[in-house]
């Protein structure tokens, strides 16, 4: 179930960067957000009634369209799929009553949706809508948008499964929700900018050693210390590229890593008591 309800988010946040009328983009990231949601609720019952799980995922590759109207049939048929998934063990019952609920109505609204639009997320045309950009400007933003995509994936996969798993210490698990909400965000910045880009690239599965059986307080420890390097990358490439409007962002994005960096120390000084 778990595997089921991550393909769901990602198939649907996915989707949002890759179509270009944004009211339908924004029904897609909608419901993208409610099948993470359906996630933590699926891992905090299998937690509880201790049936183990991993975060393994299979490719993303199959969602690729021509078309919008292609993607939306795609994402249906991924509805329909879950709606029929029978490997519930571990989640309780009216928490299966919910994504029923939820999905079936997710897929009468995508049935509504009609758009032929051509989907250009992968083309590599290398511009942006309202910003003059240079081909090497491109290069190094594109560089970095791929590498810290994956990372957000990465820790929004770690910090969703600490947080299902370390359910004794209120504080701890608002600092690991905290941050996986931002990184679900950075996550969204980057991969829409790269799909404006034409050079969005998919997500993929993690090591099973990045998340299980993780010495935590030396993970948090590693991870303060990666955020406050990524802060410094995002100074470095903002004056690379000397673009004021990129500049900007990435400048916004140093910022939140600082903020990061807090939020870890909070949850170390929960987790230490």
């Amino acid at each position: 179930m778990v595997k089921q309800k991550q393909m769901n988010y990602l198939k649907f946040l996915y989707a949002s960067f890759m179509t270009p009328n944004r009211e339908i983009a924004e029904i897609f990231e909608d419901f993208g957000l409610i099948e993470y949601k359906h996630m933590m609720w699926a891992m905090t019952d299998m937690v509880r009634n201790n049936v183990e799980f991993d975060m393994d995922i299979d490719s993303l590759r199959d969602l690729k369209s021509k078309n919008v109207n292609e993607l939306i049939q795609k994402l249906i048929s991924q509805l329909e799929n879950s709606l029929e998934n029978k490997n519930t063990n571990g989640v309780d019952e009216n928490t299966l009553k919910r994504f029923k609920s939820d999905e079936e109505y997710m897929i009468s609204v995508l049935k509504t949706l009609n758009d032929d639009t051509k989907i250009t997320a992968f083309d590599e045309h290398k511009t942006l809508k309202d910003i003059e950009i240079t081909p090497a400007q491109a290069d190094a933003f594109n560089f970095f948008l791929v590498g810290e995509t994956f990372k957000e994936y990465e820790l929004i996969t770690i910090y969703s499964y600490l947080k299902a798993h370390i359910n004794d210490n209120v504080e701890a698990v608002n600092c690991f929700a905290d941050l996986a909400s931002d990184s679900i965000y950075h996550l969204k910045r980057f991969a829409k900018y790269a799909a404006e880009l034409g050079t969005l690239s998919f997500v993929r599965s993690i090591d099973k050693e990045k998340y299980q059986n993780v010495e935590i307080i030396k993970f948090l420890k590693e991870n303060i210390e990666e955020e406050i390097d990524a802060e410094k990358e995002c100074l470095i490439l903002a004056e690379k590229i000397g673009n004021d409007d990129l500049s900007n962002f990435l400048l916004f994005i140093s910022r939140q890593e600082v903020y990061h960096a807090e939020l870890l120390e909070r949850a170390l000084s929960h987790l230490k008591k």
